[in-house]
């Protein structure tokens, strides 16, 4: 059973941060048994359009609003600018809760949210609280990785064939011509194996610890996309291997190795990688949501196993984390070696307009937003929308997190073009 929530916000007016603290809503739960074959009717399951229930859900601010970490060498409007825009979000109905981490590359963070954490409770959203960043995974997984590549226990040019059994890449086409690096690149051409009926499959049991043998058997029934090393072709299947070649090359898991080596090498507290079965979010925690069926469905609870090392809800963190984690790698205090950073911001074309996609490096996007360009990762996953990103004309790093999945161009585009400004 999942859980789903309807609400009307009461009007702000103009009120205060602390008067929007107390500001309530009147709510209304129900439950549904969510039925394989039922269809997200907002679009494909994957990217549901959340705007088109803001008129039900949101007619004005719901929720808290807070800023801190005042950043002297900032212009005193940025922080303003950007708190505006938390707030219009909210009170458009495209998310009910945001929170956002901005710093310069040498100034303080400054952290600002709005709305609510938890539309039941109408818990405000707070800077602390703990999300699901879904493919953001994919960096940390790929700092691993090329930490490994620095240790010579794994090469780049390592093949499928080199380092699985073949148990595995039998059910892999070309997996002989595959290699890590087009892996961490998605330009193996192995076909997705997360699909709209995979989404519903998680809706109907959330807490299904998904296998190795499941994921390849849905990748597997599909030709490939092309020929490796040809094209780029996003498919989160690349990481899912990524993660048992680094856990067979290493002897141990790939959650061990990612919390060793990037998570407490990064200083990262707040961060963790559950195993499957753990379906903990420490407290606090935001809840997450995905429009169905005219209301919210909570999908706070799905087992971290649903997508493996390519993100789904392997990763618990908060925006303060993930900013600290982006500043330290691009700083390149988690290689050895700076060649090792600059091949792994060696990006390389990867068009993709829906999400502002220019290139793709290994495990790093190079994003064009209305002639501000920014590096980093999007991340994606049931109930979660997230971004890790580096301004290179600001020297701005923003990282943010909406509870929702749903459209998160409205809130990232304004972001991105206020800190892509003086």
């Amino acid at each position: 059973m999942i859980g789903f929530v309807m609400f009307d916000p009461r009007e702000g007016g103009d009120t205060s941060a602390a008067e929007r603290c107390s500001l309530c809503m009147n709510i209304h739960t129900r439950s549904l048994e969510v039925r394989h074959g039922d269809s997200l009717e907002q679009g494909p399951a994957r990217r549901p359009s959340f705007t088109s229930l803001s008129l039900v859900l949101f007619l004005a601010l719901a929720g808290a609003v807070s800023g801190c970490g005042d950043d002297e060498e900032e212009p005193t409007t940025l922080h303003a600018d950007l708190q505006a825009i938390l707030e219009d979000a909210v009170a458009k109905g495209v998310t009910p809760g945001v929170s956002l981490a901005v710093a310069s590359d040498k100034g303080p963070m400054w952290l600002g949210v709005a709305g609510v954490a938890d539309v039941e409770r109408n818990q405000p959203m707070s800077a602390q609280h703990r999300f699901r960043a879904g493919s953001i995974l994919k960096s940390l997984v790929a700092t691993a990785v090329l930490q490994s590549v620095e240790r010579r226990t794994l090469a780049l040019d390592d093949t499928l064939t080199e380092r699985l059994p073949a148990s595995v890449t039998d059910r892999i086409e070309n997996a002989g011509a595959i290699t890590v690096a087009m892996l961490l690149g998605h330009r193996s051409g192995i076909p997705e194996w997360v699909t709209d009926e995979t989404n519903m499959a998680i809706m109907a049991d959330p807490e299904h610890r998904w296998t190795l043998e499941e994921i390849l058997g849905i990748s597997g029934a599909r030709p490939s996309a092309f020929p490796p090393g040809s094209q780029y072709g996003y498919s989160n299947t690349n990481y899912v291997l990524l993660g048992e070649i680094l856990s067979a090359a290493e002897g141990r898991s790939w959650r061990e190795i990612v919390r060793e080596r990037v998570i407490e090498r990064a200083g990262l507290s707040h961060t963790r990688v559950p195993e499957p079965g753990d379906l903990d979010c420490p407290a606090p925690c935001a809840r997450g949501y995905v429009p169905f069926d005219g209301a919210l469905a909570d999908l706070t609870v799905v087992d971290p196993s649903m997508a493996g090392a390519s993100g789904g809800h392997a990763l618990v963190t908060t925006v303060s984390d993930l900013l600290t984690f982006w500043k330290k790698l691009r700083a390149g205090a988690l290689f050895e070696r700076r060649e090792t950073l600059e091949a792994m911001f060696a990006f390389q074309s990867a068009p993709d307009p829906e999400s502002r996609l220019v290139g793709y490096g290994l495990g790093v996007m190079r994003l064009e937003s209305q002639g501000v360009v920014a590096v980093g990762h999007l991340g994606g996953t049931a109930g979660y929308q997230s971004f890790m990103l580096h301004v290179p004309a600001t020297g701005r790093y923003v990282t943010g997190s909406i509870n929702v999945l749903g459209d998160l161009a409205a809130v990232l585009v304004p972001i991105l073009d206020r800190a892509g400004r003086p």
